[in-house]
């Protein structure tokens, strides 16, 4: 077995046909295409098809599909739905690419457009970074040639946003009534999901998670999807008079016997992209512009450390280090002082 000069790259003789060789990481993949009687013609139709489909492979668009199954499947349903959305837009702008095509300078095209929004930029790059590294993954691209490595991450500001004892109110007020002003379906159980969040400074995905079997003597268990796969650590939050109060309203509805919480009228459990929604109905309803659900762990553990320290704060936030706690109050409320005299 050797290649010969009359036989294009990757091509061999052996055991009396003609053999595509094909790199794949550390192996050699052996395909047939077809006996030496057959003849060079044939030979090269067969290798014709077998350069298609690897072309066809090794399109982006291609490559995101296979990415999103083999990696993004992986993922929680809320970053599924981000996936999708990023990956979407990217398989358009790059259709015409092969993965082994993409330089620097074609990452740089695709996100000046978004360099207005430094958040929306930093997300797409990381995208786009972690396409290229499957990519080198799979053989699609030389090892340690990820072209978004040497491009910048845009700075972006902290956010600031401090929801206020009163806004709070309004919001559920919002939340609970129309514009019509009559009271909405939904919004009981919503603004329980509101004042879940503030009393455990949980993040929302955690909410609607959470089941009745998390309920103790002790208080509530929460374990934070977010170090599930890291530290894994759990958070039980202790009781108090006012998160009594709200357990025992929950218990009062009358899907109170499912398994978890926070369900909607017909039984089903709320979604994030629901929530989402009615939030937002809420805050309009309410007139106070720029607020996220998010903000509400902002305010809760922002609230903590104003009252019992960082160090509670961090173990609300199930936070590893006072660093990422002190990253995530700073700024939300102006530091109190008195004058020198």
């Amino acid at each position: 077995m050797k290649a010969r000069r009359d036989l294009p790259p990757r091509v061999y003789r052996k055991h009396g046909a003609f053999w595509h060789v094909a790199a794949q990481g550390d192996k050699r993949i052996w395909t047939r295409l077809c006996s030496i009687a057959d003849g060079i013609p044939a030979m090269y139709r067969a290798l014709a098809d077998i350069e298609t489909a690897e072309i066809q492979a090794d399109t982006m668009p291609r490559m995101i599909a296979d990415w999103l199954r083999d990696v993004g499947s992986r993922h929680s349903k809320k970053t599924q739905a981000n996936d999708a959305y990023q990956t979407r837009a990217i398989a358009q702008a790059f259709a015409e690419f092969r993965a082994c095509d993409i330089r620097p300078p074609h990452i740089v095209d695709f996100l000046k457009l978004l360099r207005d929004k430094p958040r929306t930029y930093n997300a797409y790059r990381a995208m786009l970074r972690e396409l290229m590294r499957y990519a080198e993954e799979r053989g699609l691209r030389e090892p340690g040639s990820n072209p978004v490595d040497s491009l910048r991450t845009m700075t972006t500001k902290a956010r600031r946003r401090y929801i206020t004892d009163s806004e709070l109110r309004r919001i559920k007020v919002g939340i609970c009534y129309g514009k019509d002003g009559k009271r909405t379906p939904s919004g009981p159980m919503i603004c329980c999901l509101v004042e879940m969040a503030y009393l455990t400074g949980q993040r929302a995905s955690d909410l609607l998670r959470m089941e009745w079997s998390e309920i103790g003597k002790q208080g509530i268990l929460f374990q934070p999807g977010k170090t599930l796969h890291s530290t894994g650590v759990e958070v039980l939050i202790g009781w108090t008079p006012r998160l009594e109060k709200l357990v025992a309203r929950l218990r009062s509805f009358p899907n109170a016997n499912l398994r978890h919480v926070f369900c909607k009228q017909d039984g089903q459990r709320y979604t994030y992209s629901g929530a989402s929604t009615a939030w937002k109905r809420g805050t309009q309803r309410a007139g106070i512009p720029n607020t996220q659900f998010r903000d509400l762990r902002a305010k809760a553990l922002t609230d903590v450390d104003e009252r019992s320290g960082i160090i509670a704060a961090q173990r609300m936030g199930a936070h590893s280090t006072q660093a990422q706690t002190a990253d995530y109050i700073r700024n939300k409320k102006a530091i109190k002082s008195t004058a020198t005299r």
